[in-house]
């Protein structure tokens, strides 16, 4: 009877062997080679993105790269800058923070929120026309022809309407386009609807914006080139995992992440070439 128990518990012994065995060869996937990335944050499920909205299609595509490495789900809240921060300030939570400018850090740096920065990608300002160019616009003056129909953005929402604003008053325009404005977008998305759909003439948006929009074209013009911005990636002094979110920071600005911008039109900064 002694050998019959002995020999059972040889055999409910052996799949308790591979399964532990199984275990600990799935736990070291989660290292790469290349970026040294891992979880370490404690069986942390996810944490918190805060991007601009014109920024989604390669954070996006980032944010799916670095869950398969570190098994870390990558949750995103998008919106217009102004408007992130405020929920950033307000609601004290959150890991990362994306915004179109670099300038618009501003509130965090005072509050000292920010506890890891990269420089990223230039975002570089454009005059964007429908596909065709219906209207024949060919510089920022063209802007202020009667009956020309202009879509910018909304200067206390996101950076691209406060360069609009600052570039037509430095080429002493903005009296006479503003009243050809015929609404002032939230997001550089919702801008783009409005000429893809030819309900505008012309708008100021992100080169990067047209990069597989075949609705949309640019308007060749030197006007825009002391006007090129930074994309900023930082960790928030709010994050609860901030090796994580410094991780996730690193890895936006690396090598492999910029490859990812570049597919989507950006430049990367003198930092990361």
């Amino acid at each position: 009877m002694y050998r019959l128990l002995k020999i059972v518990s040889l055999i409910m012994l052996i799949p308790l062997v591979f399964f532990i065995g199984g275990c600990s060869e799935k736990s070291g996937d989660t290292a790469t080679k290349d970026n040294n990335l891992v979880n370490t944050g404690n069986n942390v499920e996810s944490i918190t993105v805060y991007s601009g909205a014109g920024l989604r299609k390669p954070i996006e595509e980032l944010g799916k790269m670095f869950q398969e490495k570190t098994g870390v789900e990558v949750q995103f809240t998008y919106g217009g800058t102004a408007q992130l921060i405020s929920q950033i300030l307000m609601i004290e939570k959150g890991d990362v923070f994306l915004p179109g400018d670099v300038e618009e850090l501003t509130p965090l740096r005072e509050k000292n929120k920010i506890a890891h920065e990269k420089s990223v990608v230039y975002h570089i300002p454009i005059l964007a026309v429908p596909q065709g160019n219906p209207s024949n616009i060919k510089s920022l003056a063209d802007l202020a022809q009667p009956g020309v129909k202009v879509v910018l953005g909304d200067p206390e929402a996101n950076p691209i309407g406060k360069l609009a604003n600052k570039v037509l008053k430095d080429n002493g325009l903005f009296a006479q386009v503003e009243p050809n404005v015929v609404a002032r977008a939230m997001t550089v998305n919702e801008m783009f609807a409005y000429i893809a759909m030819q309900q505008v003439d012309a708008s100021i948006i992100w080169e990067d914006n047209l990069i597989g929009n075949e609705k949309i074209e640019m308007v060749p013009t030197a006007e825009f080139d002391n006007y090129i911005k930074e994309v900023p990636a930082v960790s928030l002094q709010y994050s609860e995992h901030p090796e994580l979110a410094e991780q996730f920071v690193d890895f936006v600005a690396s090598a492999d992440g910029i490859k990812v911008w570049q597919k989507w039109g950006f430049k990367p900064t003198a930092e990361v070439k």
